[in-house]
């Protein structure tokens, strides 16, 4: 009699056991779903503020049918000064990335016959032996709508994993004034009004000469210094004003800085400083690089600085202050003179004539190398590792661009196939400091003392002369005495920022 009773008894079991599995299935599906939502509205949030944020590491790329035009608007109307359209990585497909875009102004130089009513050069990495095939729409002013244009590209530099291309788009007719292009897959499944758009940014098409026998332009060499992060994104915030003080006096007063780790708060304090105190210049532009970046440093580096050419060939040479000569260096790099006590100098008397293309030796200063035995305690690395080594993948040359030796937008897609003059070192030199490690072999720590012997190394003090100038400079006592940051030199730059 009894038998039934516990059956039923199992049966209802079973069916409690069978609800609270259901139970528990969909109250993990549901919390899967709202972890999902979750990430996907801070990944958003980030986009909006990654320029901002302090401590906030960069971002890794903006995907398919992100439009990175209202971030260029938010960048360019915030109060962190960005008074250019910043370059920002958008993805085109899964192999290739654009840029920045440029379009070409015929209005300026009336004597000029273009060839097309519109043309634009945007600049964008891709991975190699990948084809590009695209189309092409611009977009005007006061249309909903773009039109299509004829897509065309040229290859800059070619490397082993990644290519940095121009993308041309061009029409024939004109339709208005240019706001904006996109690139989409040639492909009718896919709607091209989705494609991401990459705002414009106008050059001239030549340069007008400056006037040699007008005094005012007599030796007027402006440099400027285009800076990327190093190739591992660290940079302490002892080095990031050592950079910039050093530079400047070396006679360089324009920056443009290409870091995502840079924030608002560093643009605020820096812009603090009276310009007669600092007298710089310095224009800061987020770097959303989509690739790993060590291992592509080479290539994000050519795309940084076509941006820096295309960006100051925008300006005529006979502009009262404008650029002549562009530079691109990374926070461990310095450019140290031999004998003159700045960087004009030397180019002055290396170019009299203001018509070559140069290059200067790169020497390898390694940090984990010991200091001198006359080492100063308290002075910076930058002084006191005066030994450089030749390692097998150190770079041999920095590039100085001369844009008053350019006449035409088009000349600087072949600038580096021109014929370089290479600056002697005993006049000219750029010192990397940095530690030196075996690119080989993944180690968190570098080479040390005893196998840094092994490779040649000589001494070199030219970077000592500038010493007593560089501690007595008033923006830098001003950040030694933290008047700038409260300072702490076990802090990054990237977590300061």
């Amino acid at each position: 009699m009894k038998t039934p009773r516990k059956s039923s008894k199992n049966i209802m079991r079973k069916y409690y056991q069978l609800i609270l599995v259901l139970i528990s299935f969909i109250s993990i599906v549901t919390l899967l779903i709202y972890r999902h939502e979750y990430y996907r509205l801070r990944y958003v949030l980030e986009v909006l503020n990654f320029f901002g944020k302090p401590g906030l590491s960069e971002i890794e790329f903006c995907g398919p049918g992100f439009n990175a035009t209202m971030l260029s608007e938010i960048l360019r109307n915030s109060s962190m000064e960005v008074r250019e359209t910043p370059p920002l990585f958008q993805q085109i497909d899964e192999n290739f990335y654009s840029y920045s875009s440029f379009l070409r102004s015929y209005q300026k130089y009336q004597t000029l016959t273009p060839s097309y009513a519109h043309s634009i050069d945007t600049i964008v990495i891709g991975k190699t032996n990948v084809n590009p095939a695209f189309r092409c729409n611009i977009w005007f002013e006061n249309e909903s709508k773009p039109k299509a244009g004829r897509f065309t590209h040229k290859v800059i530099v070619e490397h082993v994993n990644f290519t940095v291309y121009v993308f041309r788009c061009i029409t024939n007719k004109d339709f208005g004034k240019p706001k904006g292009i996109s690139f989409y897959v040639n492909d009718y499944n896919i709607n091209p009004i989705h494609a991401p758009i990459n705002r414009l940014i106008e050059v001239n098409t030549k340069r007008k000469p400056r006037k040699m026998s007008n005094i005012k332009f007599v030796n007027n060499i402006v440099p400027a210094i285009c800076v990327l992060p190093n190739r591992v994104p660290i940079v302490s915030r002892d080095s990031f004003i050592e950079f910039l003080v050093f530079h400047q006096m070396m006679g360089v007063n324009y920056f443009t800085i290409y870091d995502s780790t840079i924030s608002e708060d560093v643009i605020r304090r820096l812009n603090l400083l009276p310009s007669d105190i600092t007298q710089w210049n310095i224009q800061f532009f987020p770097l959303n690089y989509p690739f790993i970046f060590s291992k592509s440093y080479y290539i994000v580096r050519i795309a940084v600085e076509l941006d820096c050419l295309f960006r100051h060939f925008q300006y005529d040479k006979e502009e009262a202050d404008k650029v002549s000569h562009v530079i691109v260096l990374s926070w461990d790099e310095f450019l140290v003179p031999r004998v003159h006590d700045n960087i004009k100098s030397v180019i002055g008397d290396f170019d009299p004539m203001r018509s070559l293309q140069m290059v200067a030796y790169t020497l390898l200063f390694c940090l984990n190398q010991p200091k001198d035995d006359n080492a100063v305690i308290g002075y910076p690395d930058i002084f006191n590792k005066r030994h450089y080594f030749n390692l097998p993948d150190n770079t041999p040359f920095t590039h100085i661009r001369n844009l008053d030796a350019i006449s035409t937008f088009d000349e600087i897609f072949n600038i580096s196939l021109e014929k370089m003059q290479v600056i002697p070192e005993k006049m000219l030199a750029a010192h990397k400091y940095t530690e030196c490690r075996d690119s080989k072999k993944y180690s968190l720590s570098g080479y040390n003392e005893t196998q840094l012997q092994v490779f040649p190394h000589k001494l070199e003090g030219a970077m000592t002369q500038f010493s007593q100038e560089l501690l007595s400079n008033r923006v830098y006592r001003l950040y030694k005495s933290g008047q700038i940051w409260e300072r702490s030199s076990s802090e990054n730059v990237r977590d300061m920022l």
